[in-house]
């Protein structure tokens, strides 16, 4: 792998109940499909570029550009290299607690991908919550929580309503639920528990929203394997054990089949091109 320019890490860093910073790293241009996000996110990208696409729109940012994803979102994702052969980026994700506590609730919920031009306040914005959450438990809670809650704020005062739309809340609740320990087996009986309602009701109400528990598990385990790959240094191996995967070659498999590049293609230089087995998009906003 070619090294950024700006000399980045993997790295994860959070602050439980309330956000988590991590350092993104990918070698290869890649295209995610059917990226769920589980958290409302802030992505400025140091290098590369990203590509955010919904049914209705798609969002393009490139270097010192950031893009905003609001929670619930489902999108096509593409990470894209730059020049100097990899894609950096910076993402900053908010927990849901933390958002209610400052979000406008007569907001009307931002339901698409939103690209920002981040000025010097925002910046700094930025730059305090990452200190923030680096300086984990040697500062206050009461601290943490305004340090972070002024990104609320601005992102609000850019027209973003960060609150929900709640109607699909029952999948986020069990995503959120898996997420806790992707490598559990989660069986029917355990999570309708955890939610306080029978296995029958869980799976009409699941069927009604035309996903299952399966697949909602399936698809946790193999986003949660990818933010591994590209925000640490873990090994594919750990990484996969991590989501519940014994044997590194299914899981390698598995993700193939869910995102179309291998894990280590996530690591490792792959030459030009996208690997997913689609030809290459250029993003038209960083080639002008």
């Amino acid at each position: 792998m070619k090294s950024p320019a700006d000399g980045a890490s993997r790295f994860t860093a959070a602050l439980p109940g309330l956000a988590v910073h991590c350092s993104i790293l990918q070698a290869s241009t890649g295209r995610f499909r059917q990226f769920q996000i589980d958290e409302p996110a802030l992505i400025l990208v140091r290098q590369g570029w990203k590509r955010v696409i919904t049914d209705h729109d798609e969002v393009i940012a490139g270097p010192g550009e950031a893009v905003f994803v609001p929670q619930g979102l489902e999108c096509v994702i593409i990470n894209g290299v730059g020049e100097t052969g990899a894609y950096h980026a910076e993402a900053l994700s908010l927990a849901p607690s933390l958002v209610a506590a400052y979000a406008d609730p007569a907001a009307r919920p931002t339901t698409g991908a939103v690209h920002i031009a981040p000025d010097d306040g925002f910046l700094d914005a930025l730059a305090r919550a990452r200190q923030t959450i680096a300086e984990g438990a040697s500062t206050q809670e009461s601290v943490h929580r305004h340090v972070l809650g002024e990104l609320v704020i601005r992102l609000q005062a850019r027209g973003i309503g960060l609150l929900p739309d709640m109607r699909e809340h029952l999948v986020w609740r069990i995503r959120a639920l898996v997420r806790t320990d992707p490598a559990a087996d989660w069986p029917a009986a355990t999570v309708a528990g955890a939610l306080a309602m029978s296995e029958q009701t869980l799976r009409r109400k699941l069927a009604l929203l035309g996903t299952s528990l399966t697949e909602i598990i399936t698809d946790v385990r193999m986003t949660t394997a990818l933010a591994l790959l590209q925000a640490s240094e873990l090994p594919i191996n750990r990484v996969a054990l991590d989501v519940g995967y014994g044997s590194a070659s299914k899981f390698a498999a598995r993700f193939r089949a869910r995102f179309g590049l291998s894990p280590r293609d996530i690591r490792s230089a792959a030459g030009d091109g996208e690997r997913s087995g689609t030809e290459v998009e250029r993003p038209r906003a960083a080639a002008e």
